[in-house]
């Protein structure tokens, strides 16, 4: 194990250990078992007595998350809920998150959970304000994801915002400011030693570097490049209402600068919930959210060569100015004009190769999304008949976004290449969503029964219509499609339908056992007659083993309950819309240009299915001061859908080709350390152990994604008895102290080296990841800490292939200080300009093990400090404070190929996470 991971995590349990051990061993308070049960937990289409609870639910509060700088609601749930990983895969403001619940179920499919917002289901919650969230539920097994049918096939998260109250105005504003910078750096050559280096793979090189263009200068471009960045927030909300009417209203800014120009994200956010008791047997209930966002793109992800920024910062030789004007002679045509790359504002050339251009100027290149969003939903509640309640809702969800891209004809050679190239990419989304439920609840005696029914019927709309082209006009400094030499426009609409009925019936005896049976027949438009739909059932039971007769007086358990369950759930997000259709593309909306196949029919697709168990403990012990959970879990995915490239153009032909398997095991433990007059002291602790295997594989037994343009090879190969996502290539024997070269091992036996020698060479999937938070008091002041970790995953940095091949003109990492130069040398890396360095290997696979210092609070509240302010409270967080890892990249949260299904644990050039400082306010009036 990692040493310096293995050092603190005894650390931290040590602490633990000792604080639980340490826990007050009082009488159980003097409150009554039926008020103990009566907390609720949301779950699909109602709620439910937490101690009824039959399936695998975890609950994340506001309170753990509202002093964060974060962006996204998936950030809230990083360390907070056993089961649920979060990879910030970068750390470029807005970037998305990686959520998966339970880990990867499907290889093509999409894996995201479902999320529902005050009853709004949606994949999007990328412009969501955390701030006006109460808390979220998430349903990890089928038993519970399962009554929303194909959306809840990867899990659901509940979220519900904050509404009104009776009687209770409250005026609330909140707001924050922070700075970020780089939590790690990555050292490279400098020019004296970029030179020697230089002078090794190609002489030639040097006479170029020496040239007197070029004398004394020595750009440090991370100082170009990196720059410190800004966060602030603002947000102000205001809650009031009598017995009759009750709202929710809420404004909220927040604009974060990244720590590379021009990221950039901004949000504004309005939103309003409505909650009106109309009659004695009529409610109305309303959720109206308006979001837009913008986003300035660094791009990241890439190589130098494809204008990736952060990898050209580390990249780009120190003898190249930003600047053409800077250079110390500077080229003029016969005319005596300077020619390209020597005029004043064009960016210097690259004397290598004039493509391959500094950081500084990929920063030029316009890129940004505007983006509007309005999401509601309107539902009555009508009592039809005692404990009979009849909830129609219609959901909305519009999404506009723009995408502007522009390379001007002046500054850039990839620009005056082409003229100017740029484009203006529109998108609309909209889901319609209508829903109905009957909901017949009986109590009596010991006996309490509830039955639920309903029925969906649920459209998407998208639609795209493009503008690009290139060759413009001298001067224009912005995409101006009618002015374009070269012009290009595409149009396409899609539409998908689904319609499902489902049910549930909830019964328990006694307050002690407690069935559960879902269902839900779903269909959709995307498979053809015949397959279009399935149906997924599930059941879970619990025994309440506490409130027994032999255990209800126990002064040591206070709850004991085991927990059981099976369910299906169905998966086609990986297939268009039109999957069982032979469709074709003409090249140019409105040409006379050629038609092509964009997809082969399948008329005998069906769904990807999902069969889940779970068995899970609940135990609380001393009134509860100490609770634990714990779950297995087993999950067989079958009939993957899989898209197989077929012909001469590799046109995707879509086939239910195979199975795979998820099983692990979750932990939950929440203590209440200490209880006093002023100090309080709680800890929350969650573990979870996944893996994943691939079982079979038909059609296409061998699956590889994820291309290094560097090396032109896939690094990611999915095939029966393999994890999801494994590296494949060769394995080091050792560097040849004779000629510096690289020898692989020859793992077919055949004596030589050749493509039969790949073979797996690491796993990205970590053995178990954690979160720890604990949260102190003392009078007004408190303090939260939540510290993060992973282990046993392995990280791809193929970052590191731009860093250390040493086979062009590039600039390398000081790693490369290492190597070999003179026979007889012992070293673990190759020669300069050694072509045995350019293959997929076993040498760039690194541990990802971590820990981290997530964030941190200080706070201190003054009650009642000025007349009609109840409350204020002052912070300060850091969050990304401290990590402990033996990954040599920026950060071991990364994942390039984040739009890549299946695909994770690859870092090629990605954006750094940022530590960040923030200094908040809060005031309640």
């Amino acid at each position: 194990m990692n040493v310096k991971i293995s050092r603190s995590l005894g650390i931290i349990a040590a602490l633990y250990f000792t604080a639980n051990f340490n826990a007050q061993t009082t009488p159980r308070d003097t409150v009554s078992k039926e008020q103990k049960i009566e907390e609720v937990v949301v779950i699909g289409y109602g709620s439910v007595k937490k101690s009824n609870l039959t399936s695998a639910v975890s609950t994340v509060k506001s309170e753990t998350f509202d002093d964060r700088p974060i962006y996204n609601v998936g950030q809230a749930l990083q360390g907070n809920a056993a089961g649920v990983n979060v990879i910030q895969s970068s750390g470029k403001p807005g970037a998305a998150i990686d959520v998966k619940i339970r880990g990867n179920n499907s290889i093509s499919s999409s894996v995201n959970p479902l999320y529902v917002v005050d009853g709004i289901q949606t994949f999007d919650i990328s412009g969501i304000n955390p701030d006006d969230i109460t808390d979220m539920t998430i349903l990890k097994d089928a038993t519970s994801a399962a009554i929303y049918g194909i959306n809840g096939s990867s899990g659901v998260v509940i979220v519900t915002t904050k509404r009104g109250k009776a009687n209770k105005p409250q005026l609330a504003f909140n707001a924050y400011w922070g700075m970020s910078k780089t939590v790690n750096n990555i050292d490279v050559l400098n020019l004296d030693q970029y030179k020697t280096l230089m002078a090794e793979i190609n002489p030639s090189f040097l006479t170029t570097i020496n040239n007197p263009r070029y004398e004394g200068i020595n750009t440090n471009w991370r100082d170009e490049v990196f720059r410190t960045g800004f966060d602030q927030n603002y947000n102000v909300n205001y809650s009031f209402g009598n017995e009759k009417v009750r709202a929710y209203t809420a404004l909220g800014y927040q604009g974060i600068d990244g720590i590379i120009d021009p990221a950039r994200f901004e949000r504004i956010s309005a939103k309003m919930n409505l909650d009106a008791k109309i009659t004695n047997w009529l409610k109305l209930t309303g959720n109206f959210n308006y979001i837009n966002t913008g986003l300035k793109n660094t791009n990241d992800n890439l190589g130098t060569s494809r204008g990736g920024v952060i990898l050209s910062a580390l990249n780009t030789p120190s003898f190249l100015p930003i600047y053409g004007n800077q250079l110390k002679v500077r080229e003029k045509d016969a005319s005596g004009n300077f020619i390209d790359g020597y005029k004043d504002g064009q960016f210097a050339l690259n004397p290598f190769q004039s493509s391959w251009e500094n950081p500084v100027a990929y920063q030029s290149r316009e890129n940004e999304t505007q983006t509007q969003r309005f999401m509601s939903n309107l539902g009555l509640e009508v009592n039809l008949l005692k404990n009979l309640v009849w909830k129609p809702t219609v959901s909305f969800d519009l999404i506009e976004s723009t995408n502007d891209q522009f390379t001007d004809g002046y500054q850039t050679s990839y620009g005056r290449e082409k003229k100017g190239i740029g484009g203006k990419y529109l998108s609309t989304y909209q889901d319609l969503n209508i829903e109905n439920t009957l909901t017949y609840t009986i109590k009596s005696g010991v006996h309490d029964l509830a039955l639920l029914g309903g029925n969906q019927i649920h459209e998407k709309r998208n639609s795209w219509h493009n503008y690009w082209g290139d060759s413009f006009p001298e001067g224009t400094s912005m995409f101006d499609f009618n002015s374009a030499v070269n012009r290009h426009e595409s149009l396409v609409k899609e539409n998908l339908r689904e319609m499902s009925f489902f049910g549930r019936a909830l019964y328990t005896l006694d307050n002690k056992y407690t069935i559960m049976g879902v269902f839900r027949y779903n269909g959709s438009s995307a498979l053809a007659d015949g397959n279009k739909w399935g149906f997924f059932p599930g059941v879970s039971a619990s025994w309440v083993v506490s409130n027994e007769d032999f255990l209800s007086d126990s002064k040591v358990i206070s709850e004991l309950k085991l927990r059981g369950g099976w369910g299906q759930t169905g998966n086609v997000s990986g297939i268009p819309p039109y999957s069982h259709y032979n469709l074709e593309r003409q090249t140019e909306l409105g040409s006379a240009g050629s038609w092509y196949t964009r997809q082969w029919e399948s008329s005998n697709l069906g769904w990807e299915v999902t069969n889940d168990t779970n068995i899970g403990i609940d135990f609380g012990f001393l009134n509860n001061k100490i609770k634990l959970s714990v779950d297995a879990y087993h999950r067989k995915t079958n009939d993957l859908i899989i898209p197989i490239p077929m012909g001469p153009a590799q046109v995707p032909f879509y086939r239910n080709v195979g199975n795979m398997e998820n099983k692990g095991l979750e932990f939950a433990l929440n203590t209440q350390n200490f209880k006093g007059e002023n100090f309080n002291w709680n800890t929350n602790f969650n573990i979870s152990f996944t893996k994943n295997k691939v079982l079979q594989l038909n059609w296409v037994p061998i699956l590889d994604k994820a291309n290094i343009e560097t090396v032109g090879a896939n690094l990611v190969r999915f095939t029966p008895g393999q994890a999801i996502s494994s590296f494949y290539g060769y394995q080091v024997d050792h560097i040849d102290s004779q000629t510096g070269d690289i020898v692989y091992k020859d793992t077919n036996g055949n004596g030589y080296f050749d493509t039969g020698d790949r073979t797996f060479i690491g796993n990205p999937n970590p053995d178990f990841s954690f979160g720890f938070s604990n949260s102190f008091s003392y009078k007004n002041w408190y303090l939260d800490v939540l510290i993060t970790g992973s282990y046993g995953g392995e990280i791809y940095n193929a970052s590191r292939f731009d860093l250390e091949m040493m086979n062009d003109f590039k600039n390398q990492s000081t790693a490369v200080l290492d190597r070999w130069t003179t026979p007889g040398q012992i070293t673990n890396t190759p020669r300069a300009n050694s072509a045995s360095s350019q293959y997929v290997s076993d040498r760039f696979v690194e541990d990802g093990s971590f820990l981290k210092l997530k964030s941190a609070t200080l706070g201190y509240n003054f009650l009642s400090p000025f007349k009609g302010v109840s409350k204020i409270n002052l912070y300060v967080t850091g969050q990304n404070l401290l990590t402990w890892t033996d990954y040599t990249g920026f950060d071991p949260e990364v994942n390039a190929f984040n739009t890549t299904n299946g695909v994770s644990g690859v870092d090629y050039g990605t954006y750094p996470q940022v530590r960040t400082f923030i200094f908040g306010l809060k005031a309640n009036f």
